[in-house]
């Protein structure tokens, strides 16, 4: 089954204009101030779907440049995944895949601002439901296209209580 995607780019606009229309970066080039903005915004955008888990991660990343990052998610745990992009970013896309290369979903919208939702893969009653059931997965962030040489992004896992 394929899993549902939640129109984002209007969310992200409405939040950037919340956040005062600043750049949230310039020259391509993560800054303190560009970190600051862009965790503002992932932070107001995480936060409506559950509880972080990890450490919001940032880098850097040039036009058609693949980072594959390891989650040994829990298979009883519903997720989302988001990655906002600085303002020189024009295009980057987001997918998970399973341990084996399978991939569960991908965001390949036109937009700097992708989510996924990824459905826990173990089910079980309310009375049975055990949690630690390991289910390594790999996120990857495919930037298609930057204005610049680099462009800085955030990652955010949450946690569907």
């Amino acid at each position: 089954m394929k899993l549902r995607k939640i129109a984002f780019p209007a969310i992200a606009a409405g939040c950037a204009l919340l956040l005062g229309g600043a750049p949230v970066a310039s020259a391509g080039h993560l800054t303190p101030e560009s970190t600051t903005e862009m965790r503002k915004l992932i932070e107001m955008l995480g936060n409506i779907y559950g509880k972080e888990v990890g450490e919001t991660r940032f880098g850097e990343m040039g036009s058609n440049q693949i980072i594959t990052l390891p989650f040994d998610g829990d298979a009883t745990v519903e997720y989302y995944i988001n990655v906002v992009c600085d303002d020189d970013c024009e295009n980057v896309d987001l997918a998970v895949l399973e341990a084996d290369g399978v991939e569960i979903d991908t965001d390949d919208a036109d937009d700097n601002s992708p989510v996924l939702n990824i459905h826990a893969s173990e089910y079980r009653s309310v009375l049975d439901k055990p949690k630690g059931i390991s289910r390594p997965m790999s996120i990857e962030i495919r930037m298609k296209a930057c204005k610049v040489e680099t462009c800085g992004y955030a990652l955010r896992i949450s946690a569907v209580d």
